[in-house]
C-alpha cells in the first residue's frame, strides 16, 4: 500500500536538534553506514561536531528532516574544496556541493521517504545556490542508499576511498 500523506519538510538544524542526534547516532542501523557502529556519539559528541555548524562557524550546513511534524532524519550541505574537487577530477571553475544524509528511525527505511528528502533537497540547493554538481559519496555497500540516490538521478562516476564508496553525482541543468 502507497500513503501519500506524509510530509516531509526540510529545516535548518538548531541547538535543540543535538539531543535527537545523538539518539539517531547511537542507532546501529543508521552507523552501519553514517560513522561507525563501535562508536556511537555521545551528547556531547553530537555538540562538538554541530554546533559549529550550526552557528555558522564551518562551512557545513545542517538541516533536520521533519516527517508530519516531528524530525526523523538528518541532512547536509557543504562546497568541496578545490583540492577535493580535484581529486575527483573536477575542474575548479565548476561549483561542486556534496550532500550527506540518514533517516534516523529505521522502521522508517523503505518507505520512500528518503527519495523525497533528495528530491526536495536537490531542488532546494539547484535554486538558492550557485551550484553545477552534487555529489554524494555513499559505501559501496550501502545498496539501499545507492538504489534511492539512482531514483533521484544520481549516477555512479568511479569508486573513492580506495575501492570502498561510490562517488555519486547529478548534474544541474542551467536553463
Amino acid at each position: 500500500m502507497h500513503m501519500n500523506t506524509n510530509s516531509v519538510l526540510i529545516r535548518k538544524m538548531k541547538h535543540t536538534d543535538y539531543e535527537v542526534m545523538a539518539q539517531w547516532l547511537s542507532t546501529k542501523e543508521v552507523l552501519e553506514f553514517y560513522g561507525d557502529v563501535n562508536s556511537p556519539f555521545t551528547l556531547q559528541q553530537v555538540k562538538d561536531k554541530y554546533e559549529p555548524r550550526v552557528n555558522g562557524d564551518i562551512p557545513v550546513i545542517p538541516y533536520i528532516v521533519e516527517l508530519d511534524g516531528s524530525p526523523i532524519g538528518f541532512m547536509q550541505q557543504y562546497i568541496l574544496n578545490e583540492e577535493k574537487q580535484e581529486e575527483f577530477g573536477y575542474p575548479t571553475n565548476l561549483n561542486v556541493f556534496g550532500i550527506d544524509q540518514f533517516i534516523g528511525y529505521p522502521k522508517l527505511f523503505n518507505k520512500g521517504i528518503g527519495t523525497k528528502m533528495i528530491r526536495i533537497f536537490i531542488e532546494y540547493i539547484s535554486q538558492h545556490k550557485d551550484v553545477d554538481i552534487i555529489i554524494l559519496d555513499p559505501t559501496a555497500s550501502n545498496l539501499r542508499a545507492i538504489k534511492t540516490y539512482e531514483k533521484c538521478g544520481f549516477r555512479k562516476v568511479k569508486k573513492i576511498h580506495d575501492g570502498t564508496s561510490w562517488l555519486m553525482e547529478y548534474k544541474i541543468s542551467h536553463r
